[in-house]
């Protein structure tokens, strides 16, 4: 019986009862019509013709009719036993797309926020996996097995990991992220007031639409991640540059310019691209600008867990005494980055703002992988897996720098702080960064241009390079492609 409801379901199929067209024709000419559109693909088979006579209200003698004529003109084929199929002798081919618009037509209209997302880009998950990938962790090192498990384990919880989640995220997942702050990041909060997002980036867009309206100014490190500038400028915030020095955040001359922002977004324990930390004295500044001017600082904790010469240094929410700072962190890195799940800590005040505001965009993160995630930091994996990943990037990193200061001699320059997954490579004789990634690309490689991430304050031209994904053991024969590559551009 099970047998007979296989086939796809075929909306399509339509009987019009105020047409003189007969029925076997009708049915006849929207099945030719679909396989021709590539609707119904060569080699797809048919629902069995006592379900398509029941949906249909046809007698089985009408739909035999339809049949036996499609398969005199080639469109379908009966196999012995197994039932009708779209003729696997068709070319197969995709639906056919929407005629692409042309410069005749009006442009659509769109909101404000729809329109400005058009002049950006969005493209980072298309970047193919080479090596010195930046930002890619060791996913050969992944304990997939240990996962697995997890995944099995949450999933022992039945239909309840099926259904919606809480908008706030699994309550046992928020525990155990609470915990690892209070051990690992010298951060106690209490779980209700973390709220899981998809992602670090969705955390970061949460903030901004519960606390910024369009228009509102926004502090930003100059160089700074694209693809966070590219969200707040989308939302129709103002960016506000703030340089960046060996300190971090030039908090100074951020609030002599810009002094009546609404918002700061800063990654005080790893600056992205330049991989400088935060200094305490402009933390405490921070703090202070914010609590004077009815501000608040969204807290990147960017690339936290890998500091290679000591323990993580301290967030900035852990020295908040008047809640000002949103907390966001996520799994990206330290895991891998298709498990998208993010979370943010928001001081008190606000969390039923965010869990609601989570609720109306995001609904709910998947739970299963919540309580995998829950299951995995529970179980003490999470930990074992940052202290081999630590290891294991110390010693990439080391190749790295030894392997590179020899290949790419008098090439270019290495820099690598003693934090992340990325180092940077400032290339010497006025070679530029943009150029020289398409280069790098045509050598099977992989790296990001700084110029990519400045967005007004000029600086030399560089290449990030990402080594945590690369075995010790290949960085010299790459960095030699690399070497060659460069000596030729």
């Amino acid at each position: 019986m099970a047998k007979q409801l296989e086939g796809p379901i075929l909306p399509f199929l339509r009987l019009d009862a105020g047409t003189a067209l007969p029925k076997f024709r009708q049915v006849q000419d929207q099945l030719r019509t679909a396989i021709l559109q590539g609707h119904l693909r060569a080699g797809t088979r048919l629902p069995a013709s006592r379900i398509l006579c029941e949906e249909l209200g046809l007698s089985r003698q009408t739909l035999v009719r339809v049949l036996e004529n499609l398969k005199a003109e080639g469109y379908l084929e009966a196999r012995q036993g197994a039932g009708t199929y779209v003729s696997a002798a068709l070319p197969r081919r995709p639906a056919k797309a929407r005629v692409a618009p042309t410069e005749d037509d009006a442009p659509p209209r769109l909101s404000r926020i729809g329109a400005a997302s058009r002049g950006v880009s969005a493209a980072i998950g298309r970047v193919e996996p080479r090596p010195f990938l930046p930002n890619q962790p060791a996913l050969d090192r992944f304990p997939f097995a240990v996962w697995r498990k997890c995944w099995n384990a949450g999933a022992r919880s039945g239909s309840a990991g099926m259904g919606y989640g809480d908008v706030a995220g699994e309550f046992v997942l928020r525990q155990r992220i609470a915990e690892y702050l209070a051990l690992h990041r010298r951060d106690p909060c209490d779980p209700e007031q973390i709220v899981i997002t998809p992602g670090g980036h969705a955390a970061f867009t949460l903030a901004a639409l519960a606390l910024a309206d369009a228009g509102d100014g926004v502090w930003f490190e100059d160089p700074g991640p694209v693809t966070t500038s590219n969200l707040f400028r989308t939302l129709g915030l103002d960016l506000c540059l703030a340089d960046v020095d060996a300190d971090g955040m030039d908090v100074a001359g951020a609030m002599a310019r810009h002094p009546d922002a609404r918002l700061a977004f800063v990654m005080p324990s790893r600056h992205h691209p330049l991989g400088v930390t935060l200094s305490l004295p402009r933390r405490l500044a921070l703090l202070e600008w914010a609590r004077a001017n009815d501000a608040w600082i969204i807290e990147d904790d960017y690339d936290s867990e890998f500091r290679y010469d000591g323990a993580p240094l301290p967030s900035i929410r852990s020295i908040d005494s008047h809640g000002r700072v949103i907390y966001a962190g996520s799994f990206s890195k330290a895991l891998y980055p298709g498990i998208r799940i993010g979370f943010l800590v928001p001081p008190p005040q606000l969390v039923g703002t965010f869990r609601n505001l989570s609720g109306l965009i995001h609904r709910s993160v998947p739970v299963e992988t919540q309580l995998a995630l829950a299951e995995f930091i529970g179980g003490g994996h999470f930990a074992s897996h940052l202290r081999r990943m630590r290891g294991l990037y110390a010693e990439r990193r080391s190749a790295f720098i030894d392997a590179g200061q020899a290949a790419l001699a008098g090439l270019a320059e290495i820099e690598c702080s003693e934090s992340g997954l990325n180092a940077l490579v400032w290339l010497r004789n006025g070679r530029k960064d943009r150029t020289v990634q398409q280069d790098v690309l045509d050598a099977g490689l992989q790296c990001y241009p700084l110029s990519d991430y400045t967005i007004a304050t000029a600086r030399p031209d560089a290449l990030i390079l990402g080594y945590a994904g690369v075995p010790a053991e290949r960085m010299r024969p790459y960095l030699d492609r690399l070497a060659e590559t460069l000596s030729t551009s």
